[in-house]
């Protein structure tokens, strides 16, 4: 039971994630005016952005629901470190509550202030961690030795890729460099006169480096693993470029965030913490 508490957990997160991809994509996020509830009652509202948003807080509290189950289960049955992250799991959990009250509360999904942007930035963040620490409880209790993995390097590399993504969706800087690439406003390198062609200059960047690092990681050691990670890799970079050329059209910007926020989860659960040995070294030591 325990088991399918921590999967539900993850699963539901990873659908809150995506789902209020769709709602910042859709400009709904405002579709419900109060909170928790919508217009202040509990009638089914009719607007269809007003569903969508309200389908989203439903999720939300069910996603909250099977992680306050999954660190009841994982308190009463087991020790050690998978307490601690099924712990901060439920933390984050409270704290992206409180957040989500407060954008709907501060008009923040309008992004017409900075404050606002970086709140909703950190919304998204703290889903990321409230994800990372389900995953890594799931994979505390039940992952078996391995000594495949994504090396730690192509990881951190992948996390700033996808942390400076969030600050372009959610600071509005997403076509900061024009419906174009690999060129940003007619340029390899463009001219930064803006903060938001900046930050997409930076993510782009750091991206290609995610992309050298994930290829690295295969040549340098192929296995399945690596090799899954360099498809998905691909896959998000498809995505992305072709949100980006075709004016960020609605079903590429979702499957964007949907394989953005998979990809996040299947690393976090694959990466290589401690470095591989080779037997034969070992022993001649």
């Amino acid at each position: 039971m325990q088991r399918v508490i921590l999967i539900l957990a993850i699963v539901f997160t990873y659908i809150v994630m995506v789902w209020g991809g769709m709602v910042r994509s859709s400009d709904s996020g405002l579709a419900c005016p109060s909170w928790p509830l919508c217009y202040g009652n509990f009638e089914p509202p009719k607007d269809t952005a007003a569903k969508l948003e309200m389908g989203h807080r439903t999720v939300s509290s069910l996603a909250g629901l099977f992680t306050l189950l999954g660190f009841v289960y994982v308190w009463r049955r087991e020790k050690g470190t998978s307490r601690l992250t099924s712990g901060l799991a439920l933390l984050f959990t409270f704290s992206a509550a409180l957040t989500g009250m407060k954008m709907i509360k501060g008009e923040t999904p309008h992004l017409k202030y900075l404050s606002h942007m970086l709140l909703e930035s950190m919304h998204i963040y703290e889903s990321m961690i409230i994800l990372g620490f389900l995953v890594l409880t799931y994979r505390l209790i039940y992952k078996e030795g391995s000594q495949e993995g994504v090396p730690l390097y192509a990881y951190a590399f992948a996390l700033a890729t996808m942390i400076t993504g969030v600050l372009v969706r959610y600071t509005a800087s997403g076509e900061a460099c024009g419906h174009e690439w690999p060129t940003c406003n007619g340029s390899l390198v463009p001219e930064f006169t803006n903060w938001k062609v900046t930050l997409q200059f930076i993510h782009r960047n750091l991206a290609y480096v995610t992309w050298i690092a994930f290829l690295l990681a295969l040549v340098s050691n192929f296995s399945r693993t690596t090799l899954l990670a360099f498809v998905f890799i691909n896959l998000q970079f498809l995505f992305a470029i072709s949100m980006v050329l075709t004016g960020f059209f609605l079903p590429l910007s979702f499957m964007d965030t949907a394989m953005g926020f998979f990809l996040f989860a299947w690393l976090t659960y694959h990466v290589q913490v401690k470095p591989t040995i080779n037997p034969k070294v070992r022993e001649a030591w």
